[in-house]
């Protein structure tokens, strides 16, 4: 696999916003933009002269979403991606970051509607001769949702390098515990999960510290 994967630092909590590059064809697509304006992605995709193809949601947080309009108005042929519980839960307005985080009390955010949903697993889009295979994971959120490209696996808020969080307004263990092991059973141990928040690791380096010896085993 020739991609090249550039990690950008939202605005928001901190999360990543991922674009993956194919530097021979100058393609590209993004995952979870959260940085309102997308400054930084624009400003790669500019000086490299890429074309975006997918904006791609691993779920419906706010600092997972809040960059979407602002790639899509910049280059509107790129297809919004998504679960169809996220983009259900997407359409609200989601204040509670913006309380927090931005100095406007009555500011407003709705992403555009999704292009292309994904309503099962193993659904697959075609990209510049790669596969980019979804699986449904509901826990952290409704509309959780996890890629694989090659070897890659972009988990979102799934699987992370910290333990699991749950808000308790959307989100349920027992569904992420099943989301987990489904990821676990359809993906290698050497695959580098690509989180939402925090540094690469392998899937079997998460297992060995996160999984097996933490609150969550396979007997779970």
């Amino acid at each position: 696999m020739s991609l090249l994967i550039e990690r950008f630092i939202n605005e928001l909590m901190t999360s990543n916003c991922y674009l993956v590059v194919d530097e021979v064809a100058k393609h590209c697509l993004c995952i979870d933009p959260a940085s309102e304006k997308s400054f930084s992605e624009i400003e790669y995709i500019e000086n490299h002269g890429l074309k975006l193809d997918y904006i791609i949601l691993t779920h419906e947080h706010t600092d997972h979403t809040w960059g979407v309009n602002a790639l899509k108005d910049k280059y509107p042929n790129a297809k919004i991606v998504c679960s169809d519980l996220c983009e259900k839960y997407a359409k609200k307005a989601s204040r509670v970051y913006f309380l927090f985080y931005y100095d406007k009390s009555d500011y407003k955010y709705v992403i555009y509607p999704a292009d292309v949903i994904i309503h099962n697993d193993d659904e697959i889009l075609n990209w510049m001769g790669y596969s980019l295979q979804f699986h449904i994971t509901p826990g952290h959120s409704y509309g959780s949702m996890c890629l694989n490209i090659g070897n890659l696996i972009f988990t979102g808020d799934t699987i992370m390098p910290f333990a699991p969080y749950f808000n308790g307004r959307d989100s349920s263990e027992s569904d992420w515990k099943c989301s987990v092991k489904k990821v676990l059973l359809t993906s290698n141990t050497d695959c580098i999960i690509q989180p939402g928040h925090g540094d690469a690791l392998t899937l079997k380096e998460w297992k060995d510290k996160y999984y097996n010896n933490g609150n969550i085993s396979d007997k779970n």
